[in-house]
């Protein structure tokens, strides 16, 4: 269950401050980005675990959903795949025309 706080302010559409997800309570140190939708507004926060958190808030139905968790230390250690010219082989001209015969 997910649970927001935010800011209390007679200004609507205040940033979360913090949320409470699976009984752990997260600070909000920064939030990052935040865009408008129909109905909803989407706020992408870094927390006080360092994870990144795109939170969304419907407001016809004032409801809060996790979109998405990310944790940057993770994606650091993932392996890096360079594209390039080694990516893909490299067809002859006689495999080309044979490609292009089926189109």
């Amino acid at each position: 269950m997910l649970k927001v706080e935010c800011c209390v302010s007679d200004i609507p559409d205040q940033d979360p401050i913090a949320f409470t997800l699976m009984d752990r309570q997260y600070k909000v140190n920064d939030v990052i980005d935040r865009w408008y939708g129909e109905g909803v507004i989407f706020f992408k926060v870094k927390a006080d675990d360092d994870n990144i958190y795109l939170l969304k808030y419907n407001k016809l139905q004032d409801h809060w959903d996790l979109i998405l968790y990310q944790n940057p230390r993770r994606l650091d250690s993932l392996p890096f795949v360079e594209l390039g010219k080694h990516s893909f082989p490299q067809m002859n001209d006689n495999k080309m025309d044979q490609a292009q015969s089926f189109h």
